[in-house]
């Protein structure tokens, strides 16, 4: 039971990690598979939709790149060609009678097939017919209400109750029987006009402003939408536009009261006379001091007044404006604030220049100024004259500073940090401001602070390993005005004298020097004097510095800082030590006259031989890698070595386990224990002889 259940998980686990994985990347022949039906902009999977749905239609099919066929019960709904082995259509569930349905995919040249289930749903409605956005219905108007079956059984007599609710917080409803069959596709459709006498109880009417509510069967909740009833004959205007107000349901001849208030107060008040038939026709100009925003137009009679109040809300959205600001060189510049002043209202629009350096503005008709700040400061300005969407660029009095860092010979310093502060006075109130910003030098040596204000001074610190190193040379006075300055700051030369000592901190005379900079790679090389000393003028910065012998063998490496004049010691370790060699026996005991060879890379090997106590001493090595061995004179191939890193005086001792002193004599330990083994044979040899002899005589004596 346990392996059967681990088997079906494995099998879920590796279906759910097929259908998540991206099937653009999925290379090779998938089969032909419906993997989901889904409402177009949705990802959640339907089996069931109504007539007009758009869905969408995600599968493979066996041929890349081929022709496919998406059926939808008989009705061919899409025809098109696979991207690769994946196939996305999208198509709008056909005119059918309500029921189950087969979606049917092709792959067309192997004529391969596959099917999956859809419900057609049933769907009743009763919409408004309404003017396209932003125009509106006004009060009194007759409204067409457009009654509709789909998905339903085929030619089927039907009785929909209509039903119209008015405004809240009215609760009056009116009704109307409307008869209807479908179609052989299921479809049925009328249209009813409301308000009208056919509707229960009498009166009928659109006399209110508000939400009006249209029910099919309001009782079984089939379905049911909502339009809107105004004064006004839309819900937005532009400057100079007319608003043409159309209100109804007034006593004849009475006299009211018209405002409209705006977001500054009241633009309009004005007294108004209700024609003979209760109605109020009145037009306004929204003039070029209008701004953009809510108005709402109220209209207030003296007497008797309407159970629903005549209030409604219009905006002025303006157009959307695009601003680009650019700086002279024809960069982008972000984080800039925009000002665009409407010269007639005198209202101000604010906005901020993205990371594109782009902002998006609402400003109506009539001419405007738009002002680029930065820190406060204008540094650019247009005047345009608006009249519907438009893009505009700023040129704003910007100039890229780009800074320099190199030595007196033009070799370029990477990595040079950069401080750089101001001053400068904002635009509107005249205030001294401070600003600052940082950045750093690349391979190049070069760093641009990009978009800066011209025309005020900069002090630039430079520095390297937190130390500044252009106080006299920081200052940019009076940025120029321009696409691009270049600004060079020259990294000094600084004194560095060195004095070259061996580990016994005595002078180590004719040592080369070589150094070269961290960061930018600068190189020197020099050689110190008999004395060990030498000055060179280097480039501020830190050096990785190696020391040689004459004979180019490395004696020291370090990092050294040159940052000011310097002057610095230089121990090296491993020049002129002194290596005592010891040379014993298998026991132990000093060999004399053993030849001792020193050699190390670089260097030529040196030989002496071991004194009486097995000793001998080398002077004025130098360390490193060191390979000594001993030999006997004359016997080259029995010797015995060691390796060691030396980089202080050292004694080393060499055993030669191969062979024993005697004295001046040196013996192999192999023809030792020969001569060993037969003295032992002779002395045995001897002792039995001597035995027997002995036992001869006694027997003889014994005899007699």
């Amino acid at each position: 039971m346990k392996q059967k259940a681990l088997t079906i998980t494995l099998i879920v686990l590796m279906s759910t990690a097929l259908l998540m994985m991206p099937l653009s990347i999925v290379s090779g022949q998938l089969g032909v598979y419906i993997y989901q039906v889904t409402q177009q902009g949705s990802y959640t999977p339907i089996t069931s939709g109504t007539v007009g749905l758009p869905v969408n239609l995600a599968a493979t099919i066996n041929t890349q790149n081929g022709a496919y066929q998406v059926y939808f019960g008989d009705t061919l709904v899409d025809s098109n060609n696979s991207s690769g082995y994946y196939v996305n259509s999208n198509f709008t569930i056909p005119e059918l009678p309500g029921g189950n349905y087969t979606i049917t995919l092709i792959d067309v040249a192997p004529n391969v097939y596959t099917n999956s289930s859809f419900i057609v749903n049933s769907e009743y409605s009763v919409k408004a017919i309404v003017p396209a956005s932003p125009a509106l219905l006004q009060e009194g108007s007759n409204i067409a209400l457009d009654v509709a079956i789909t998905g339903g059984q085929s030619n089927t007599s039907h009785t929909a109750n209509i039903t119209v609710m008015l405004p809240s917080p009215l609760t009056t409803n009116f009704t109307k029987m409307v008869s209807l069959t479908t179609s052989s596709l299921g479809t049925a459709r009328t249209q009813v006009t409301f308000p009208d006498s056919s509707f229960q109880p009498s009166g009928s009417t659109t006399v209110y402003t508000g939400l009006y509510t249209a029910y099919f069967n309001m009782t079984e909740s089939l379905g049911q939408s909502q339009f809107s009833i105004g004064i006004t004959d839309a819900s937005q205007y532009h400057k100079q536009d007319t608003v043409k107000i159309h209100a109804v349901g007034y006593q004849p001849s009475q006299t009211a009261t018209l405002t409209i208030q705006g977001q500054a107060g009241t633009v309009l008040f004005k007294v108004v006379t209700v024609s003979d038939q209760g109605v109020i026709t009145t037009d306004w100009t929204i003039p070029f001091t209008a701004t953009v925003g809510q108005y709402n137009v109220t209209i207030t009679p003296q007497t008797n007044p309407k159970a629903i109040p005549d209030s409604q809300i219009f905006t002025i959205p303006g157009y959307p404006v695009t601003i680009h600001t650019l700086n002279l060189a024809g960069d982008i510049v972000q984080q800039l604030t925009i000002e665009a002043t409407d010269q007639a209202s005198n209202t101000i629009t604010n906005g901020t220049i993205g990371y594109y350096g782009t902002a998006v503005l609402n400003l109506d008709n009539g001419n405007h100024t738009i002002d680029a700040y930065w820190n406060q400061v204008r540094v650019g300005e247009i005047k345009v004259s608006i009249t519907g969407e438009a893009t505009y660029n700023i040129t704003c009095q910007l100039t890229n500073l780009v800074i320099t860092v190199q030595d007196k010979n033009g070799v370029v310093i990477s990595f040079a940090d950069l401080n750089m502060t101001y001053r400068y006075v904002t635009t509107k109130t005249g205030t001294p401001q401070t600003g600052s910003v940082s950045g750093q030098t690349d391979l190049s040596g070069t760093y641009s602070f990009n978009s800066t204000l011209p025309g005020i001074n900069y002090i630039v610190a430079a520095s390297k390993y937190n130390a500044v190193f252009n106080v006299g040379n920081n200052t940019i006075n009076n940025l120029p005005t321009q696409p691009t300055y270049q600004a060079v700051i020259i990294c000094p030369e600084e004194t560095l004298t060195l004095k070259t000592l061996d580990y016994n901190s005595a002078v180590l005379p004719n040592a080369r020097i070589e150094l070269i900079e961290q960061a930018s790679g600068i190189f020197y090389s020099a050689a110190t004097d008999s004395s060990g000393t030498v000055s060179v003028q280097v480039t501020f910065g830190q050096y990785r510095m190696r020391v040689y012998t004459a004979d180019n063998i490395l004696l020291n490496e370090t990092v050294i800082n040159v940052l000011s004049n310097t002057q610095s010691q230089v121990r090296c370790v491993l020049y002129n030590l002194h290596v005592s060699v010891k040379v014993v026996d298998y026991f132990g005991n000093p060999i004399s006259n053993v030849n001792i060879q020193l050699s190390r890379p670089g260097m030529n090997t040196r030989s002496t031989t071991t004194q009486g106590d097995g000793t001998a001493t080398f002077d004025n090595v130098i360390g490193g890698n060191i390979e000594i061995t001993a030999y006997p004179s004359g016997n080259e191939g029995a010797f015995a070595a060691e390796n060691l890193y030396l980089d202080s005086p050292t004694t080393v001792q060499i055993k030669m386990a191969s062979f024993v002193a005697l004295g001046s004599l040196l013996l192999g330990t192999s023809l030792l224990a020969t001569l060993i083994v037969v003295l032992i044979a002779v002395i045995l040899f001897v002792g039995i002889e001597i035995y027997q002899r002995k036992g001869f005589k006694l027997m003889r004596k014994s005899g007699n």
